[in-house]
């Protein structure tokens, strides 16, 4: 008998005996423990069983009418509950665009902006902007998952700009997350060093590097290829990171990632590997500082990520884990 048939054998039960008891499946027909588990699943997803505490076996079989008006009723309010979401990002995103949107026109004469046509020349323009970054990398992606060629490229090109300490937050689409190369690309970025989340619902395609370049597209060429507008000030970068941030705050941290542990996969590499080195050596601020040629709040920046990344408390706490880890064996 295979799981439907057991199903259908279950609900008749329960319509002709609704205080039956597991005893009569189990003992008297015998089913297992786990076949009688696969048979309530599979009618409590179809809405033909709901929980109830009023029988002992702590279950109503319902009508199938009734069952399919239920199953409607709840992805009904599941849409609702969608659509309301996206109201309520439309009407923030529209109060933070007016909070940086009247700006004086000395701020916006100074902004730049360059429209890329053609793959090759924004792939040159994500090149160009991953090798200047110097502190953080900003993007939301609402689109279908990408192709895994186009994702193990972009995944190089991320763990590089990693490996020299620039700070790394991006927002997926949780739809696209749940394909299989996108949740194994996604933990391995989580894995490599960068802060990742998912969100039902994202305003646009956008990525920011620092505080003075941001990408977003254009329409398509007449040809059909893609473009990119290209703007450079700090005046309108501040609007674009202004909605990054918002979306931030509201987006799901993602689970399951690869470093929800110290042992995880992630190796300090670039500027985090050096860094490990001097604390082991017991330098200052100062002389970090000046080795990696960075300020003291840099240093004291990566030392924080750090940290948080191995779970510690202290700097000395974050040399004996890194020790124990064998970061410095080589």
């Amino acid at each position: 008998m295979d799981a439907r048939a057991r199903a259908q054998e279950l609900y008749r039960l329960a319509l002709d005996n609704a205080a039956w008891h597991p005893e009569t499946l189990t003992e008297n027909r015998g089913w297992s423990g786990t076949e009688l588990a696969e048979a309530l699943r599979l009618l409590g997803e179809l809405g033909l069983f709901v929980p109830s505490s009023d029988n002992r076996n702590g279950w109503t079989a319902l009508a199938p009418d009734t069952a399919l008006r239920k199953l409607l009723l709840d992805e009904e309010q599941h849409t609702n509950a969608l659509l309301n979401t996206v109201r309520q990002t439309r009407s923030s995103l529209a109060r933070v665009l007016a909070d940086f949107q009247p700006v004086h026109a000395r701020d916006l004469a100074s902004v730049q902006m360059e429209v890329v046509n053609g793959m090759a020349n924004v792939s040159a323009v994500l090149e160009d902007a991953s090798r200047r970054a110097e502190e953080e990398v900003l993007s939301l992606h609402p689109g279908r998952a990408l192709p895994a060629g186009i994702i193990e490229a972009g995944l190089e090109r991320d763990r590089i700009v990693l490996g020299r300490g620039v700070r790394m937050r991006t927002i997926h689409l949780s739809s696209a997350a749940t394909a299989p190369h996108m949740t194994a690309y996604l933990r391995r970025l989580n894995g490599a060093g960068a802060h990742v989340r998912t969100a039902h619902t994202l305003p646009l395609r956008l990525i920011v590097v620092d505080h003075s370049l941001a990408i977003v597209p254009a329409s398509q060429t007449s040809d059909g290829e893609i473009a990119a507008v290209v703007l450079r000030g700090e005046t309108l970068v501040g609007v674009f990171r202004g909605i990054f941030e918002h979306c931030w705050a509201s987006a799901t941290v993602l689970t399951e990632s690869a470093t929800d542990s110290p042992e995880g996969d992630w190796h300090p590499t670039g500027r985090h590997r050096e860094l490990v080195r001097m604390l082991a050596g017991g330098l200052t601020d100062e002389a970090m500082a000046r080795k990696l040629g960075v300020s003291e709040r840099t240093v004291r920046r990566l030392v924080s990520e750090l940290t948080e990344r191995l779970g510690t408390a202290s700097r000395f706490q974050a040399g004996v884990c890194a020790v124990r880890l064998g970061w410095l064996d080589d």
